[in-house]
């Protein structure tokens, strides 16, 4: 198949480009890590019911010195989802690091920073209020 020069081709690349970047956009949210996120921090969650859900993996401080709760859930509904960033202490109560707390309407958002190490061992925890029969699934994540 033979190319034909000239400007109509540029405007498909352009497209082409166009509808790869939107794709790929789009399907970040699921389980990839987005930039300035801690990399196994996300806790993902459905509010079809309510509940809390606590990270599974315990990840290092940031080398930032610092991390801070972001999360959304994209629904118009007025309820509220937190979170929160916990230092995992052994044999002692699990101090709070930072905490965001967020309308579903209001969008993506973060909380204030809190101090972390390099050293520490931290994970994240979402609650949720339940919007029967919604499918739409949230997320919460630290940031450095």
């Amino acid at each position: 198949m033979k190319i034909k020069r000239g400007g109509n081709n540029k405007m498909l690349m352009r497209k082409r480009i166009a509808v790869v970047g939107i794709a790929a956009a789009l399907a970040l949210p699921v389980g990839i890590a987005v930039a300035g996120e801690v990399s196994g921090s996300r806790v993902t969650f459905s509010i079809a019911t309510a509940g809390s859900k606590e990270d599974g993996e315990r990840w290092n401080g940031p080398g930032s010195g610092h991390a801070r709760a972001c999360g959304d859930v994209p629904t118009s509904d007025l309820k509220t989802f937190s979170g929160y960033v916990y230092q995992d202490k052994s044999f002692m109560p699990d101090p709070q690091i930072a905490s965001v707390s967020r309308g579903y309407s209001s969008g993506y958002g973060c909380g204030s920073y809190g101090g972390t190490t390099t050293g520490g061992k931290y994970y994240t925890k979402a609650t949720w209020a339940g919007v029967s029969g919604s499918r739409a699934y949230g997320y919460v994540a630290a940031e450095n």
